[in-house]
């Protein structure tokens, strides 16, 4: 199975550590920022792709990746737009516009 994991801070870390256990899934990351938390803490060596995700060209880039399954780890934009009022609220509806927006089925972490 080919999984497609956008963000990779708590959630997307803890879901590398269980996928890994599965030799047979194939996991690509994809995070905006080069160092996300799963580098940091040595969970990944990097990422596989440094881009933002939107709605708007989630469905180019799961081409690129085809993935089965698409994870996002739902804390990462959360934290990157929570330090604004309505941050958590808006990150919350980003994420549900790419997970409607998406070919591929979408699960957030």
């Amino acid at each position: 199975m080919r999984i497609w994991l956008i963000g990779a801070d708590v959630a997307g870390s803890a879901a590398l550590r269980q996928l890994r256990k599965n030799p047979a899934a194939e996991i690509i990351v994809s995070d905006s920022t080069a160092t996300p938390r799963a580098v940091v803490d040595n969970v990944i060596e990097r990422v596989d792709y440094v881009e933002s995700v939107t709605a708007m060209n989630v469905n180019t880039l799961a081409r690129r990746v085809r993935p089965d399954l698409i994870l996002v780890d739902g804390g990462a934009l959360q934290r990157a737009l929570g330090k604004m009022a309505g941050g958590v609220t808006f990150a919350e509806a980003l994420q549900a516009e790419m997970s409607a927006a998406s070919d591929y089925p979408v699960l957030v972490i």
